[in-house]
């Protein structure tokens, strides 16, 4: 490889999607004349295209009809603040996917469109697939980012070749697959907090042209940020690995068949809450006054009061096999895969001031232990046409099925210590002092689907898809309660650590049941011009559907009079006696979008410069919205429920700009301009109408700069910096917290962000470099997600400070 290529392909890892997929992306395995023809483009410093296959074929970029963005494997690798799935739309404009609750679960935003609920059985509006699977559990969609040969980034409605859960767009991460080439790398980091990084892969010929192998490893291990003033310790730390073990069987030329097989492992903490007092006359709860009445410091924005770490374990295993055969003038692909996902969290609270009540010398308030376990089974048939003719097809089959157990268990101490009988109630005298809460949900999901295409002349083209899918899904939950007393009291002070299915009996206080059976069709039709190989236009028409979901996150009063032998203690002062507040099942109907989206790709100055322009408008019905409600019989008690919104409108235009002034300098940007409104909703006392949704901001920008330059001695020095800026969002759609009340303490104000690296490649071959990157290189204090004032206080949530890591990296 010539210096100057591998200048080119030294850049600012960062620019993956504030900039148009053509800017950067591995190419597929092409002929080697298409391979002779990129190294020359490289070398004469312009843009190069790529393959890619956002529409399951093998197509340039630049000539696909979307709103794409493509990241490289060789960009993560230099991508020191990319380390998991959701970070690849940190650049993207209209997007965002943060993680307040640690690496194994975010809340995915595109275009206004996602979830703001992590709960176990959430479903996300956009698809996350590994290698072409669908990832139904949030919390494995979270994964660690190693040895990818592409990250694909498709905004807007993919429902017709993407298929289930993708109305806000699809995101497809793809390995690197074993070849008959032995290649390799890896790399070593150290950084602020005691970041350790270990990752590699290997891989290469087993026999001859006929089979194939690649292992892959990734190891991170880390101390947390954030300072607990109740504990002295520090979190969210944790340690994270995972593997990928991968074969490639080539019996003929035109069969090939891929077995993959990975897990993970994640240990950890999660980020300790920081409580934010709101005013003294909003404090119900007597405990909490003493935020006042003491003296108490909130602290700092990388402080918290935590009375447990919140310990957090997740294994993930799974295993796919991909088939394909070559046939005269068509392709058949199968894939078949099993995904498997356990997780575990402890959850401990102590009191904000030492002086509460609620202090109990030290012993936690309450606790609770959720543990869930969830399975998927896919299978995945496509036909596809292989012919270079006008008319191009592609038909398919899916199917689908998932299950999740969920349990969670809770205990509360209010004065004295949980090992004696003097535990009485719950922290606010709203139930039992013991809750078990069990659930199973059960998906199943078959869909056929096809694309057709036609070339009416060079410059005009119209495709088309449909997708009929059938779902059907289960809810079970049983909730169970019991009051704690004497040595059944002492076994709940260890709650996880003790089989709680064969101790301490309880009375059920209810078993619900619900179901959901729904046949839906998605869409498209897409026209499309070319002026010139500078100069394209497309008009884009989607109709997706997304399956209808439940939600626990309603809350009732229970009476506990017909409840068997369950005696619940005096409620506190302004509480109901003799009441169980539980949560209960929330139906949630398919949400259904229409969009129109227009799109414009053109390059300048001989593919120096490439400008993509999109704008679009959704219709977007039954949406589900995250609204803070209040908890009757409590004043300024809240919770929040997730439901249906009646309808919204979004709409907006995404600018993305790549440039190579001359070679070794690379500037790329993006802007995102969105408009989202609640237009309908279904007479709640929660009203959004006119409310914007959550986590939107209305502008968004980025920019990214890289300059690499030759060394006399051989090798290059690159220097990178970028920078994302995103106006006020809002966590929560109401117009409350937005518009009428708003509250500070529950939005973030416009905020920039900025990183810098600089980078040694001793050689031009690359084969070994060094890195330093700064992430946060200013410091920022932002907030990732508040819950709404309760109590008399809110609960915030913060992104990570300023942070620094060297790494080296070898390639063989």
């Amino acid at each position: 490889m010539t210096r100057s290529r591998r200048l080119l392909q030294t850049v600012s890892a960062l620019a993956l999607v504030a900039i148009p997929a053509t800017a950067f992306a591995q190419e597929q395995k092409v002929e080697a004349q298409q391979v002779a023809d990129a190294t020359e483009v490289a070398e004469a410093g312009i843009i190069e295209d790529i393959i890619v296959y956002a529409q399951r074929r093998g197509q340039k970029a630049s000539d696909v009809p979307l709103a794409l963005s493509v990241l490289t494997g060789d960009d993560l690798l230099k991508a020191e603040q990319i380390k998991t799935t959701n970070d690849v739309l940190q650049f993207v404009p209209n997007a965002q996917a943060l993680q307040p609750h640690g690496p194994s679960r975010a809340r995915w935003f595109v275009r206004g469109i996602g979830t703001n609920n992590t709960g176990n059985n959430t479903v996300n509006p956009l698809g996350i697939y590994y290698d072409d699977v669908y990832i139904a559990d949030i919390a494995n969609q979270g994964y660690p980012l190693f040895d990818l040969e592409r990250v694909e980034v498709l905004n807007g409605p993919q429902g017709t070749l993407w298929g289930k859960n993708s109305n806000s767009g699809a995101v497809n991460f793809v390995s690197t697959a074993p070849g008959f080439s032995k290649d390799g790398y890896a790399k070593l980091g150290y950084g602020s907090f005691d970041e350790k990084q270990l990752e590699g892969a290997v891989g290469g010929p087993v026999v001859g042209e006929k089979v194939a192998a690649r292992a892959a490893f990734y190891y991170n291990d880390w101390d947390g940020w954030q300072k607990n003033t109740f504990t002295g310790g520090h979190h969210p730390g944790g340690s994270d690995v995972a593997g990928r073990v991968q074969l490639l069987f080539k019996p003929t030329e035109d069969l090939s068949i891929q077995l993959n097989v990975h897990g993970r492992d994640f240990s950890g903490t999660q980020q300790g809450y920081r409580y934010v007092p709101s005013t003294f006359t909003t404090t119900t709860t007597p405990a909490w006054r003493s935020v006042y009445t003491t003296g108490y410091v909130v602290g700092q924005e990388d402080e918290t009061h935590w009375g447990d770490i919140t310990p957090e374990t997740l294994k993930a295993r799974g295993t796919n096999a991909k088939i394909v055969w070559d046939g005269k003038g068509f392709s058949i692909t199968s894939i078949t895969a099993y995904e498997d996902n356990k997780q575990n969290v402890e959850t401990g609270a102590a009191p904000i001031p030492a002086s509460s009540p609620f202090y109990n010398n030290g012993v936690l308030f309450s606790q609770l232990d959720t543990q869930y376990d969830s399975w998927q089974i896919s299978e995945e048939l496509r036909v596809t046409s292989t012919d270079d003719g006008p008319l191009t097809w592609l038909g398919g089959l899916y199917a689908f099925k998932g299950v999740l157990d969920n349990r969670a268990v809770q205990a509360y101490y209010v004065r004295g210590n949980p090992g004696s009988a003097t535990s009485t109630g719950n922290a606010w005298g709203a139930g039992p002092q013991f809750t078990d809460s069990a659930y199973r949900q059960e998906t199943k999901n078959f869909a056929g689907f096809g694309n057709v295409g036609y070339s009416f002349t060079e410059a005009l083209k119209l495709s088309g898809g449909v997708r009929w899918s059938r779902e059907t899904s289960s809810f079970d939950w049983d909730y169970s309660a019991a009051n704690i007393a004497g040595t059944q009291a002492t076994f709940i002070s260890n709650l996880p650590q003790v089989n709680y299915t064969t101790y301490l009996p309880r009375d059920l206080i209810f078993a619900e049941r619900a179901t959901q059976k729904t046949s839906s069709w998605t869409y498209d039709v897409t026209p499309e011009y070319i002026f010139n190989e500078q100069f394209r236009t497309y008009l884009r028409f989607a109709h997706g559907v997304l399956p209808g979901g439940y939600t626990t996150t309603g809350n009732v009063l229970i009476p506990a009079t017909s409840k068997g032998t369950l005696t619940l203690p005096l409620a506190a002062t302004g509480a109901r006696p003799g009441a169980i507040r539980a949560n209960q099942i929330y139906v949630l109907n398919p949400e259904k979008i229409d969009s129109y989206e227009l799109g414009f790709k053109s390059n300048f100055f001989d593919k120096r410069l490439s400008v993509d322009l999109t704008g679009f408008y959704y219709d977007y019905k039954n949406l589900v919205v995250n609204v803070p409600t209040q908890i009757d019989p409590l004043p300024n008690n809240a919770t929040v429920l997730f439901r249906n919104a009646g309808a919204a409108e979004i709409k907006g235009v995404e600018l993305r700009f790549n440039s190579v002034p001359f070679p070794g300098f690379q500037l790329s940007g993006s802007a995102g301009i969105l408009d989202s409104e609640y237009t309908e909703d279904f007479g709640q006392t929660a009203t959004i109408l006119g409310a914007r949704t959550p986590r939107t901001s209305k502008y968004t920008a980025s920019f990214i700069a890289s300059y690499t330059h030759g060394l006399p001695g051989g090798g290059a020095l690159t220097y990178g910096v970028d920078g994302n800026w995103r106006s006020r969002y809002y966590f929560y759609p109401t117009i409350a917290s937005q518009i009428t009340a708003p509250d500070p303490l529950l939005n973030q104000k416009a905020f920039a962000l900025f990183n810098a690296h600089v980078g040694w490649s001793v050689n031009d071959e690359d084969t070994l470099s060094f890195e330093l990157s700064v992430n946060n290189l200013t410091d920022k204090v932002y907030k990732n997600h508040a819950l709404p004032v309760s109590s008399g206080y809110s609960t915030q949530l913060y992104g990570k400070p300023r942070s620094v890591l060297g790494t080296v990296t070898a390639r063989f």
